[in-house]
């Protein structure tokens, strides 16, 4: 196929008249006054669907300058390209893999979701093929019911984790449900849970992964106690609060803006329809 010669447009121009403006500044206060909240845990800035319409590879630069830990995208494509773009920093996938993606993620140092045992010996094994280690972090399901091994299961796929020898365990985690309500027993009870799984390793007399995660936007919000090593701000990072009741503990302003302006008027008579099937 032919490649598609676009045409060369001056910054001058304006190509529509409805665009979205980012302020990088105001994003950069975000993740300031977030990170300050909850330090001393570490920030995870979660970029997933073009760093929510923000702009994937520029925001990744940004929070890569202000010396973000972490970042957390969804799928392989969008940490493939913050590498060809010059993201050197840690990025974990969160979302569940196919077994003919490992190698991209082994090829552009990217770290793994495993959500199964059968995912993980998967990653194990292709790794020992390839004869490098993969750094994967394993995903509890404590009451989200998606991807990730059941809380009540967790005992079995932490001891094959253990015998994986090609797998560096970076991390383990889970995800609140919906931790943006005043009521918070769901929540905490998901908590409890994860902490009961978390119990495993001193049980086996065992340092736990180096990075422990739970918290997404509400969380950080609400439940400081489900900090752990590192948080996962979403929304929140972008000036958006999860919902209406939640409290604003931390002071956040949006970083997107839509401008438009109006290309055309006119007045309709009363009774007159519009557009189609008029």
């Amino acid at each position: 196929m032919p490649a598609i010669n676009h045409p060369t447009i001056s910054s001058n121009e304006i190509v529509r008249p409805t665009l979205v403006e980012v302020d990088l500044n105001r994003l950069a206060e975000n993740f300031k006054a977030i990170r300050e909240h909850v330090s001393p845990s570490k920030v995870m800035p979660i970029l997933k669907a073009n760093a929510y319409g923000h702009g994937l590879v520029r925001t990744a630069q940004l929070m890569e300058s202000l010396r973000a830990d972490y970042i957390g995208v969804a799928v392989l494509e969008e940490g493939i390209l913050l590498r060809q773009n010059g993201i050197r920093m840690p990025i974990l996938i969160l979302g569940g893999i196919l077994g003919n993606q490992v190698p991209g993620f082994l090829k552009h140092d990217l770290s793994i979701t495993a959500s199964s045992i059968d995912k993980l010996c998967q990653v194990d094994e292709i790794a020992a093929q390839l004869g490098v280690k993969a750094k994967v972090h394993l995903k509890i399901d404590t009451g989200m019911e998606r991807i990730g091994v059941h809380y009540y299961n967790a005992e079995s796929f932490l001891e094959s984790a253990l015998k994986c020898k090609s797998v560096i365990i970076e991390g383990i985690y889970s995800h609140f449900a919906n931790a943006d309500l005043t009521d918070l027993g769901d929540a905490r009870k998901q908590l409890e849970r994860f902490h009961e799984v978390l119990c495993f390793f001193e049980k086996h007399s065992l340092p736990p992964p180096p990075m422990r995660h739970m918290a997404n936007s509400p969380a950080i919000l609400q439940l400081p106690e489900a900090y752990f090593d590192i948080v996962r701000p979403g929304i929140l990072l972008y000036g958006v609060y999860p919902s209406a009741q939640i409290a604003h503990t931390i002071r956040v302003r949006p970083a997107l803006s839509w401008k438009s302006r109006v290309v055309y008027f006119k007045v309709i008579l009363p009774g007159h329809s519009v557009g189609y099937g008029s």
